[in-house]
């Protein structure tokens, strides 16, 4: 005879993953001494995340160079492009920002842009377009998770402009203050 589980009974693996998420957010809410926020401060400055947004810019465009034939292609290519994007932006705030204040602009695109117009960031009405885009709708989410139904998707065309144009406009403004950026 097979014995069925009483599916209102957790399990252990339950419990352990429970367990798991809540020392998680325990270590996550934790306040981090001066000394780790130092450390934190110092080893994530605005060259390294430029760096990191162009290799997910060039991430995207070689995964859409492959054109790759399946499901949901598109989608890995989009949430490159947005992640670029995004890190082009905080590379420049970080200029001006510590660690801990971008961590807390999240991946809210209308603060970030606004932030970094505040710095200098001139931003073209295409990319202007892109960006509402992304704002107005959960094309950002969309791109990580499944969900059925229509869609309003910045064209690829304008994501690599919009990643050209960050680069070249961000690049240039942290070269006038100094950090070693290659453009």
């Amino acid at each position: 005879m097979v014995q069925l589980r009483d599916p209102k009974r957790k399990t252990r693996a339950y419990w352990g993953v429970a367990n798991l998420e809540r020392k998680s957010l325990e270590l996550a809410k934790q306040k981090k001494s001066p000394e780790e926020i130092q450390d934190d401060n110092e080893r994530t400055n605005s060259m390294g995340l430029f760096n990191m947004a162009e290799a997910y810019r060039l991430s995207a465009m070689a995964l859409e160079e492959a054109k790759v034939r399946s499901g949901h292609a598109d989608s890995p290519i989009r949430f490159l492009y947005y992640h670029a994007l995004e890190l082009y932006l905080k590379a420049l705030l970080r200029r001006k920002h510590s660690v801990e204040t971008i961590t807390g602009f999240g991946h809210k695109f209308r603060r970030l842009v606004t932030e970094a117009e505040k710095l200098g960031l001139s931003v073209m009405d295409e990319d202007r377009e892109v960006f509402s885009v992304m704002i107005d709708t959960n094309t950002i989410i969309e791109a990580r998770y499944i969900r059925t139904g229509p869609k309003t998707w910045p064209a690829f065309e304008a994501l690599h402009r919009t990643c050209d144009s960050m680069r070249e406009c961000v690049g240039g403004l942290l070269r006038d203050a100094g950090v070693m950026v290659r453009i």
